[in-house]
C-alpha cells in the first residue's frame, strides 16, 4: 500500500469514528432534554392550576356578591339582580350659562335720554330777544329727583326727558308770574354713572361704568366682556344701602328669603345688602329686576368641578378634568382614560357621593349595553368614580395571556 493510500484510510477512518460516536453522545444528554420538557410541563400546569383557581374564586365571589347587594347599589338597566338606577339619581342635563339667553335679565327702567338723579342739566331761559333776557343756570338732580332753581325754587325732574322737563319748568315761571311767556330749554350736560365692579369668571374683571337706567347685572357682566368659560351658573350681587333700609329681593333660584344669614349680618353691618341669582332658572323665569347700584358689586361664580377618575382594565388610569358646562357620559370617561385594556371587559361601577348621606351610591353598568343605550351610557357628575371591573372573562384571558408567552419568557403553548 501506497503512502498515499495509507493517509486516505486514516481520514476516512477518524471520519467514521467520529460520526460513530455521535448517537452515543445524543444519547447521554436525552435525560437531561426529557427533564427540562418535564419541567416546562410542569410550569405550564401550574399556570393553568392558577388561571382555575383565580377563576373559579371570582365566579364565587360574583355570585356572593348578587346575593349581597347594599341597599345603595342600583343598575343602570332592569336586572334581575338589583334595583333599577332612580330618576332621582340620573343626572340631568348640564346646562351652560354662556349658552342662555340672559337677556331677560335686563332691566326695564326706561330711557337712556331721561333725567336721572346725579345728572347734571343746564336750564336756559329767554325772555326777550336780547341776551340779557336769557338766564343759564345748572343745576344737579338730587336724590329726591328734583332741582333747584333760583326764584322758581325746587321743581321735579327725574323720570322724565329734557322736553317734558322745559314745559315743566315754563309753566311753573309763568305759575310765579316771573315771566309772560318765556322759552326754556333744558339740556343734559353730564349724565350720573354707576361705577361698578365685576370680578370672579368673567373675562376682563374690573371697575366699569352704567348708566344708572341700564345698571343691571346683565349690562354689568357684558361691561366685562361676558363670561369666562370657567363660569358657573350663580352671581352675587352686592350694593351700597342706607342703614335701615336693607330689604329682601326676590332672588330666582332660591327659596324666596334673598339673603343667607351670613350675608343679612355683613349687609346690617356695612350698609350693604347682597343677594344671589342662578342665571339659568332665573333667564328662563324672566320676572326679576336685579340692579346693580353705584358702588355695587358683582360677583360671577367660577367653577371648579371634581376630576373624574377611571381606574380598573384601563389603559390610563387616572383623574380627568370635568368639563365645564358640558356632559360627561361614561363611555366618553374611559374613551379619555384610553379605552379597555382587556376586550372583555364589560362590568363597570360608577361609585357616586350623593348630598346627605354618609355612604356613596353604586351604579353597576355593562358596557354593550351602554354602546346600544343612553339609559345605561349614564351621565356623570363631578368627583364620580368609574371602575372598570374584573369578570371571570377578563381573569381567563389574562391567564391565557400568561400561559400563551410562557412563565419564563422562553416557552410557547401555542
Amino acid at each position: 500500500m501506497t503512502v498515499e493510500q495509507r493517509s486516505s484510510a486514516t481520514v476516512v477512518q477518524a471520519i467514521g469514528t467520529a460520526f460513530g460516536n455521535e448517537p452515543a453522545r445524543m444519547r447521554s444528554m436525552r435525560p437531561l432534554i426529557e427533564q427540562r420538557s418535564s419541567f416546562q410541563k410542569s410550569l405550564r400546569l401550574a399556570g393553568l392550576r392558577i388561571f382555575v383557581r383565580r377563576a373559579l374564586l371570582l365566579s364565587c365571589l360574583s355570585v356572593c356578591a348578587i346575593g349581597c347587594r347594599g341597599g345603595n347599589h342600583y343598575y343602570a338597566e332592569d336586572s334581575i339582580f338589583g334595583n333599577r338606577l332612580p330618576n332621582s339619581l340620573r343626572l340631568a342635563e348640564r346646562a351652560n350659562p354662556k349658552t342662555v339667553n340672559l337677556s331677560k335679565l335686563a332691566s326695564n327702567t326706561g330711557a337712556t335720554d331721561t333725567i336721572g338723579v346725579g345728572d347734571v342739566v343746564e336750564v336756559m331761559i329767554t325772555a326777550g330777544l336780547s341776551e340779557r333776557d336769557q338766564v343759564r343756570i345748572p343745576a344737579t338732580v338730587r336724590t329726591d329727583g328734583t332741582i333747584f332753581l333760583p326764584q322758581l325754587g325746587v321743581i321735579s325732574v327725574a323720570g322724565v326727558e329734557p322736553q317734558v322737563a322745559e314745559s315743566i319748568i315754563q309753566a311753573e315761571a309763568v305759575q310765579r308770574e316771573l315771566f309772560l311767556n318765556p322759552a326754556v330749554a333744558v339740556e343734559v350736560t353730564r349724565k350720573k354713572m354707576n361705577k361698578v365692579r365685576v370680578l370672579g369668571a368673567v373675562r376682563n374683571p374690573g371697575f366699569y361704568e352704567l348708566p344708572p337706567n341700564s345698571s343691571d347685572v346683565v349690562s354689568a357682566i357684558a361691561s366685562a366682556g361676558g363670561l369666562a368659560d370657567e363660569a358657573g351658573r350663580k352671581v352675587e350681587i352686592t350694593n351700597p344701602v342706607q342703614p335701615g333700609q336693607i330689604d329682601r329681593p326676590a332672588v330666582a333660584g332660591t327659596d324666596g328669603e334673598g339673603l343667607t344669614p351670613v350675608s343679612m349680618a355683613n349687609a346690617q353691618k356695612l350698609g350693604m345688602q347682597s343677594y344671589e341669582i342662578e342665571l339659568i332658572s332665573a333667564a328662563k323665569s324672566g320676572d326679576g329686576q336685579y340692579l346693580v347700584h353705584d358702588g355695587g358689586v358683582v360677583m360671577v361664580e367660577e367653577e371648579d368641578p371634581q376630576p373624574v377618575s377611571v381606574i380598573g382594565l384601563v389603559r390610563q388610569p387616572g383623574e380627568y378634568e370635568f368639563p365645564i358646562g358640558k356632559d360627561l357620559r361614561l363611555l366618553g370617561a374611559i374613551s379619555l382614560a384610553g379605552g379597555m385594556s382587556n376586550q372583555l371587559a364589560d362590568k363597570i361601577y360608577v361609585v357616586r357621593q350623593v348630598a346627605n348621606s354618609p355612604d356613596p351610591v353604586v351604579i353597576q353598568v355593562s358596557l354593550r349595553e351602554a354602546k346600544r343605550s343612553s339609559d345605561s351610557n349614564i351621565r356623570l357628575g363631578p368627583g364620580d368614580v368609574v371602575s372598570v371591573e374584573h369578570t371571570p372573562a377578563t381573569v381567563f384571558m389574562e391567564a391565557l395571556n400568561i400561559i400563551r408567552f410562557g412563565i419564563n419568557g422562553s416557552t410557547a403553548l401555542f
